[in-house]
């Protein structure tokens, strides 16, 4: 039980100190890709551990029930004293209760999570067919069908489905230049060759899911910023910087919920970061990459120093 409250207490002070933190690190996208890896390693990490504690507590318990008599040798008489009956039924129920309550909440929240994802994935792909149906394929990406909607409004984003769909729209497409045309398509391929959308559907799901814990609003948030910056990055290495540049402030179409969309995600935020020199690059890339060393690396040595504690008490 000494590990499952170790994980448990590690959990709360992660979920606690990261959205207070990280985004001091990421909010100017110095890293994206490294930005996003932190974020999503402090989340894995505190529902790991989280879903550790519960499963070691409930295990606990019920040994703890079938070996009553075993709890002696480990010093927990109080514990043996409330299972074994002597303490009165109501105190029974109170640890049944202690021990059953975290598990039943775990189950209901991870099975909301995993509806959560079926359904945006479900609506992503009815979606996609949609578009294919309503519009015009221009032509076959390597990753994505890219297709013309007929629409004054300037927008261009990308769906996940089978196969995957880049939307552009014929207002975006008398709007942009050629050259802007293809940085603000290579921007929408990015995000399917780098598999963002499935990201994007994690974190939403995450953040839907546990909405009072602010690491997974807060997370999404950011991690949603950090791919599109992210996505930036690779059309800037392809067609330059200036043409995505003019041809993200000359969209202003929105982009359907669960969509990718260039103009979408601090676009001012973002054409400022590529016209702005990038500063500290060392100093924030190490304080990220010991971000990650914590998540990965904190649980396995709470795991060890409660598992070193309860051996030297026993």
């Amino acid at each position: 039980m000494t590990v499952a409250v170790g994980l448990f207490g590690y959990a709360v002070a992660m979920a606690f100190l990261a959205p207070r933190v990280l985004p001091r690190l990421t909010r100017h996208g110095v890293h994206p890709n490294l930005g996003v890896a932190a974020w999503l390693s402090v989340m894995t990490s505190v529902l790991g551990s989280w879903g550790t504690a519960v499963l070691i507590a409930v295990a606990d318990a019920a040994h703890t029930w079938l070996h009553a008599d075993r709890l002696v040798l480990s010093g927990l008489h109080e514990a043996e004293v409330i299972v074994t009956g002597h303490e009165g039924l109501a105190a029974q129920l109170a640890l049944l209760l202690v021990t059953a309550v975290p598990a039943v909440l775990a189950v209901i929240l991870f099975g909301r999570l995993a509806r959560s994802q079926v359904r945006m994935r479900l609506r992503a792909r009815e979606h996609a067919d949609a578009l294919r149906l309503t519009g015009t394929r221009m032509h076959r990406h390597s990753y994505a069908d890219v297709v013309l909607l007929d629409s004054a409004e300037r927008a261009a984003y990308c769906v996940a489905g089978s196969p995957n769909v880049v939307v552009v729209t014929s207002g975006a497409v008398a709007a942009l230049r050629r050259r802007e045309l293809a940085a603000v398509l290579a921007h929408e391929h990015a995000h399917l060759m780098r598999r963002h959308p499935l990201l994007l559907t994690v974190t939403r799901g995450l953040a839907a899911t546990f909405a009072r814990v602010s690491l997974f609003p807060v997370g999404a948030r950011e991690v949603a910023r950090l791919l599109e910056m992210s996505a930036d990055d690779i059309a800037v290495r392809r067609h330059g910087r200036e043409p995505l540049l003019s041809g993200l402030l000359a969209l202003s179409g929105v982009a359907p919920a669960g969509a990718l969309a260039a103009s979408g995600a601090d676009v001012l935020a973002r054409a400022e970061r590529l016209v702005s020199p990038r500063t500290r690059l060392r100093r924030i890339r190490a304080a990220l990459l010991t971000g990650i060393g914590v998540a990965v690396l904190a649980p396995l040595l709470v795991v060890g120093a409660a598992s070193g504690l309860l051996l030297c008490l026993i």
